[in-house]
């Protein structure tokens, strides 16, 4: 799953620069819309925000939700990232891979790892653990489904809070790479996430 890094550097479309609809300006957004933005420092005024609230009565719950799958949740922060950047290698969604890769090394996931991401479960890599969320991320973004195989070996692993919170993330972030993709959202050179 190389494509990730593979023309997009410039976010280029068929001849054509920009995204497929434009960013709403922060003065423009709803009040409360404008007062998350701006209350949340400037990792709140990401690009994906800025798009996203052209749904005005979603972009709040979007972030909320975003928000607790980053800084909330059991799952360790390592295994997360691990699983976000599987999904924006299987979406080859470059704005999810460029936001994720630099927490995914601050969640300690060495270079070797990141690389195999892109590759699949298979790599060799990974450990046993990491190999069944990476497997369990392609059934669920691939098949919507897993396998009973993979979700029960999992299971050994993992506890009830973190299977539903891996299978949330994996759900929120082929969500967030399907919104990216098509409206072509455009990577902020000086902006990343922070958790």
């Amino acid at each position: 799953m190389a494509g990730v890094n593979q023309g997009k550097e410039e976010n280029k479309r068929d001849g054509q620069r920009g995204p497929r609809l434009p960013l709403v300006p922060v003065e423009q957004m709803p009040e409360k819309t404008r007062k998350m933005i701006l209350a949340g420092g400037p990792t709140n005024s990401l690009n994906i925000n800025k798009m996203m609230a052209h749904a005005e009565n979603s972009v709040r719950h979007y972030m909320r939700l975003g928000s607790s799958l980053l800084s909330q949740v059991k799952l360790d922060a390592y295994l997360r990232e691990l699983c976000i950047l599987r999904v924006a290698a299987l979406c080859d969604s470059y704005y999810e891979w460029y936001q994720h890769e630099k927490m995914a090394r601050e969640a300690g996931v060495p270079e070797e790892k990141i690389a195999g991401v892109k590759i699949g479960p298979d790599e060799g890599c990974f450990s046993e653990p990491e190999r069944l969320v990476l497997e369990y991320t392609d059934e669920v973004t691939i098949k919507i489904k897993s396998t009973d195989e993979t979700f029960y070996k999992l299971a050994e692993h993992f506890d009830h809070r973190e299977l539903a919170e891996l299978t949330l993330i994996i759900g929120f972030y082929n969500m967030v790479a399907r919104f990216l993709e098509n409206t072509e959202v455009q990577v902020e050179r000086n902006k990343r996430i922070n958790v």
